[in-house]
């Protein structure tokens, strides 16, 4: 039996690559009795960004959340030690914020034709463009570049981001999401469709809970 974890994330959120860091930490746990498939899903934070970033991070914070330069840099040091703690080296007070449509999208295309371990590795590829080299995720030239050193095939990758394949079915994860009575934040794991943890939590609570599905299955 392969136990199935959907995870609801977005690659603007930095709780959500602590959150799968942690995730890939507790699968590594020597002692869980099953395999486990892992099944990304898309959450938009925010579907209305510009592809061309106006703002980093710092200055989002500033603009949307009402905060003074002071203590919008206060907030980027306080996630960057959170980072570390999770053994993440990220530069966050710097990262452009933009649209994350079409990496969604270039998930949802490479789920199809990636193994496992391949489309695990784009993930994190795309969060470490992101929060460490602060790439601009809605540029379709660094997409397709990533998606080629991950093994796609450059011309199905560029023709699909010049579609709108994948477009509705990124939508949909989020209005699915959403549909859910007990649903509050992002990182969103849903652990064989019936126990979910969200949130900032540890690789020891993420791996007790995956446990004692397994049990219960």
């Amino acid at each position: 039996m392969i136990m199935d974890i959907k995870v609801w994330f977005d690659f603007q959120c930095p709780f959500c690559y602590m959150g799968l860091k942690r995730l890939e930490g507790a699968l590594t746990n020597p002692d869980l009795p099953e395999p486990v498939e892992v099944v990304y899903k898309s959450y938009q934070l925010n579907p209305d960004l510009p592809e061309v970033p106006v703002e980093t991070m710092t200055e989002h914070f500033m603009s949307d959340h009402d905060m003074t330069r002071e203590q919008a840099e206060k907030q980027m040091e306080r996630i960057t030690r959170m980072a570390e703690r999770a053994g993440i080296e990220m530069n966050f007070a710097d990262v452009q914020v933009c649209n994350t449509m079409d990496a969604h999208r270039l998930i949802k295309f490479a789920a199809k034709k990636l193994s496992p371990w391949r489309l695990k590795r784009l993930v994190f590829h795309l969060f470490e463009a992101n929060f460490v080299d602060n790439l601009r995720l809605s540029d379709r030239k660094i997409l397709t570049e990533l998606a080629s050193a991950a093994g796609l095939d450059t011309s199905q990758v560029s023709e699909m981001l010049q579609s709108d394949d994948y477009r509705e079915a990124v939508m949909h994860d989020r209005e699915e999401l959403e549909g859910r009575e007990n649903f509050d934040v992002i990182p969103y794991f849903l652990l064989e469709d019936k126990t979910d943890c969200q949130g900032v939590v540890s690789e020891k609570g993420l791996h007790d809970a995956i446990r004692e599905t397994m049990q219960d299955s």
